[in-house]
């Protein structure tokens, strides 16, 4: 992390970098940790941003496919009553 925020921001402390952005520098050293990992730079084991993110994308879309069958099901009901009379 030095090397790269001396690249970047030569002479500033992720402090005054946070203070200057009107940031805490536990946000900034978060984001930081965050975006290394995300460029494939973070310790061994670590998930991106993207297979964090891919359970809860897979959840909701199970839940709206639940939703659907559920309509559909009631749907069919409904027209399978209609035929019947």
């Amino acid at each position: 992390m030095r090397r790269d925020r001396a690249r970047r921001f030569p002479g500033k402390t992720v402090t005054a970098v946070a203070r200057e952005l009107g940031i805490s520098s536990e946000s900034l050293r978060g984001w930081y940790g965050k975006a290394k990992t995300d460029r494939g730079e973070g310790q061994s084991g670590e998930l991106t941003s993207a297979e964090r993110e891919e359970p809860r994308r897979l959840r909701r879309e199970n839940r709206e496919q639940q939703q659907a069958i559920e309509i559909l099901k009631k749907a069919t009901a409904f027209f399978v009553k209609k035929n019947d009379r």
